[in-house]
């Protein structure tokens, strides 16, 4: 009996290990990601963007990242970029939020079409000085999760088919 209790949590256990990882388009192995065009004042947003997108490709897998003769091809532009107060209490503000509003353009150079395109994409993040709760305490925490949200949105958007 216990044989058979190990042998089915053995069989559970790499049952589950599998990724979860799909792809929509399997001809698609190399991309290139055109260099960020940022339309507002907040000029290190349009480095953050672009070199966190690259490692993020790096690191997920799914598309090697290349210079030249890619597969598919991403374009972005930062549209706008504001950090507001949201709350406060008397004279201390409680809690900030960061938008930025982006324009992408994802493209299977392969077979020459347009995969994903959103014009007018809106990802924003909240932060607190004062908080110690707070999940972010500065606005470049609230940035680094506004790229990491855009990627996952990228991702799903392209890649991921279900």
């Amino acid at each position: 009996m216990k044989f058979k209790i190990i042998m089915f949590m053995t069989m559970l256990l790499l049952g589950c290990s599998y990724s979860v990882y799909t792809t929509g388009y399997p001809h698609l192995k190399t991309i290139q990601i055109l260099p960020v065009e940022n339309l507002t004042d907040n000029y290190e947003m349009r480095d953050l963007v672009f070199s966190s997108l690259i490692e993020k490709y790096e690191s997920d897998g799914r598309l090697k990242f290349v210079g030249m003769s890619p597969d598919c091809q991403m374009e972005c532009s930062i549209l706008d970029y504001s950090n507001k107060i949201v709350s406060y209490s008397g004279s201390t503000v409680d809690e900030y939020e960061v938008r930025v509003l982006f324009d992408l353009l994802f493209t299977d150079l392969k077979e020459n079409k347009i995969i994903w395109e959103n014009a007018s994409l809106v990802v924003s993040e909240r932060y607190s000085l004062a908080d110690e709760n707070s999940q972010f305490g500065t606005e470049l925490e609230a940035q680094e999760e506004i790229v990491v949200k855009l990627f996952e949105l990228i991702m799903k958007n392209t890649l991921e088919e279900w």
